[in-house]
């Protein structure tokens, strides 16, 4: 007998759907106008006080627009440093759901995960944990970097790899809405963002990958899946 391939259950091609390219900044603070907002890994790996009152730290951003924000993030000090800036804060491992139940908080409609599923040991784990924080009705926000972004290819032609030294892993829009389906969470909204442009760093680097972004606007506007961003509405099923 002949040997043959094993039968596929679902096809491995997939057709990118149609996506909006935002500002990931303005699109978070649309989404959590008027909301109750709980900010997960909100610290921003020591960033809080060069971004603060620059429009640019995600959490301040959200604290501003929101009706009320909390924000939870592993990093104690970092923790400190945001209630010294007079900032709803608490310390709790994102992935323990035991970690937030203890925290005792109210469930929030939005709950937000700006840049940080590429952080997490366990996205899977992440994901089961925050549903005791979100509120009937309401929605997980993410952002992460997207695994086909242009960048990423032109990159890789290079020899190079440009990538957080923190980040775990890559998503894309399937293996995103893979992961979320596995934990009860439905994909709602999608779009994908650029990275702004860098005001600090080697002027080498910052002029070439500003002049980078410039020239490649058009092609982010054809097609947005290769801009550098994913952003993406989920809700329970």
């Amino acid at each position: 007998m002949s040997a043959t391939l094993p039968e596929l259950r679902a096809p491995s091609v997939h057709r990118v759907p149609a996506a909006r390219l935002v500002d990931r900044i303005e699109e978070l603070r649309r989404l959590v106008r008027g909301r109750s907002v709980i900010d997960l890994g909100f610290v921003d790996e020591g960033q809080m006080r060069a971004k603060s009152g620059r429009g640019t730290w995600l959490h301040e951003v959200a604290a501003h627009e929101a009706r009320t924000c909390v924000g939870i993030d592993a990093d104690p000090d970092g923790v400190a440093r945001a209630r010294e800036l007079g900032f709803d804060a608490h310390a709790a491992d994102v992935e323990d759901p035991e970690a937030l139940r203890s925290l005792g908080l109210e469930p929030a409609e939005i709950v937000l995960a700006g840049e940080l599923l590429e952080h997490l040991d366990q996205p899977g784990r992440f994901l089961d944990a925050v549903k005791s924080i979100s509120a009937p009705g309401g929605a997980l926000v993410l952002t992460t970097p997207n695994a086909h972004a242009l960048t990423n290819t032109l990159g890789a032609l290079a020899g190079r790899e440009l990538v957080n030294p923190d980040h775990v892993s890559w998503l894309s829009w399937r293996t995103l809405l893979t992961l979320l389906a596995r934990h009860g969470w439905r994909l709602d909204e999608l779009a994908y963002y650029r990275f702004p442009r860098v005001d600090g760093g080697p002027r080498l680097q910052r002029v070439v990958f500003n002049a980078y972004q410039t020239a490649a606007s058009p092609l982010f506007r054809l097609r947005p899946n290769l801009a550098d961003g994913i952003l993406a509405v989920a809700r329970l099923d």
